[in-house]
């Protein structure tokens, strides 16, 4: 079957992962729906590197490859793998991990951050119109937060407020002023960095200064 038949039959296609990212043959796994079925497929295929008319990297699919539905995927990850659960946060677990399991990457980090906005707020008393970066950095200003750990030296204390504050700035903010590409994994790794912020604010003890 040529390349014009196969892609007449899809409804639409979006790659959700790669192995050997910028090598001459990555694997990728794409999601594929195709418009006389009503179930959703998973690609994982080799492709090949090339070049368009212009000289630019262009990446073609080969025959080395196979699909299977996508609830069938879904149900050997449940079985042989351990979503880690165990050490993401429960709230975020809560807020994030369905709109993950959904496709919603851009969603699920937004409420993973917000989980730490709200907490910090709620901890401290904030007002309602004290938010995000501004916020954080009140909370655990290194000379006068009421969330800073004070046992900590002075440059360490000064690191945290600018690393807690750098990725709710990065990671959040995106989220919620403009759409964003991003796939599984990068969401999933940006989620863990909040579950471990949480945590750190959980345990914070609250100080009057």
């Amino acid at each position: 079957m040529s390349k014009p038949e196969i892609e007449a039959k899809i409804e639409y296609q979006k790659i959700i992962g790669e192995v050997h990212s910028g090598g001459y043959q990555p694997i990728r796994f794409s999601r594929v729906k195709y418009k006389a079925s009503s179930e959703i497929h998973i690609d994982i295929r080799q492709f090949q590197r090339g070049y368009d008319d212009e000289g630019e990297d262009v990446f073609f699919p080969t025959k080395k490859g196979f699909q299977f539905l996508e609830r069938d995927f879904n149900r050997v990850i449940k079985e042989y793998t351990l979503l880690p659960k165990t050490y993401v946060h429960p709230e975020i677990v809560e807020k994030s991990f369905s709109l993950l399991e959904n496709a919603e990457y851009e969603s699920a980090v937004f409420q993973a951050f917000k989980a730490l906005e709200t907490n910090i707020r709620k901890k401290i008393g904030a007002k309602p119109e004290e938010i995000g970066v501004r916020l954080i950095r009140k909370a655990f200003h290194p000379e006068n937060g009421k969330l800073t750990d004070y046992k900590l030296p002075k440059s360490e204390r000064e690191a945290f407020t600018n690393y807690i504050a750098g990725a709710f700035g990065f990671y959040k903010n995106p989220c919620s002023s403009r759409d964003i590409e991003i796939d599984f994994i990068s969401a999933f790794d940006r989620i863990v960095v909040a579950s471990d912020l949480l945590k750190v604010i959980e345990k914070s003890e609250l100080k009057e200064k």
